[in-house]
């Protein structure tokens, strides 16, 4: 597994802290990390507090400008729609993921999108449904 791959599922984790679903981001620019995120939504109560979202704010405000388009996203889930805009926006020029959304969306055709399979992420994410059906 990739070393970005694996913090950004230890980002997921600290999700679960605050019952939100497991999801975290990490993002790259040059092999070095610059920013990491991880879904918020029910700690803030706001609705685009997703682990993506929450990266590229905080890359953004380090590097002190939008342009993100030499930096690499690493997250652990397939992004939202809402996500794939704010990713597009920011000019981010790859996309790497661990698991795929249930419900499919389109995703543009020219930014280079990778998905790295990472069976113990999905177990966490299938683990955090199951218990909220309980």
């Amino acid at each position: 597994m990739n070393k970005y791959m694996e913090i950004a599922i230890k980002e997921a984790k600290k999700s679960l802290k605050t019952n939100d679903v497991p999801i975290g981001a990490v993002i790259v620019e040059n092999n070095k990390i610059i920013s990491k995120g991880h879904n918020t939504r029910e700690k803030t109560h706001q609705i685009t507090k997703h682990a993506e979202i929450n990266a590229i704010e905080k890359a953004c405000k380090k590097k002190k400008t939008w342009h993100l388009n030499e930096c690499t996203l690493y997250t652990t889930l397939e992004p939202c729609n809402m996500c794939m805009e704010a990713i597009k926006q920011a000019r981010i020029k790859c996309i790497i993921y661990t698991a795929k959304q249930e419900k499919h969306h389109n995703l543009p055709d020219p930014m280079q999108i990778k998905m790295e399979d990472v069976e113990n992420y999905k177990q966490l994410l299938k683990n955090f449904f199951k218990n909220k059906r309980k």
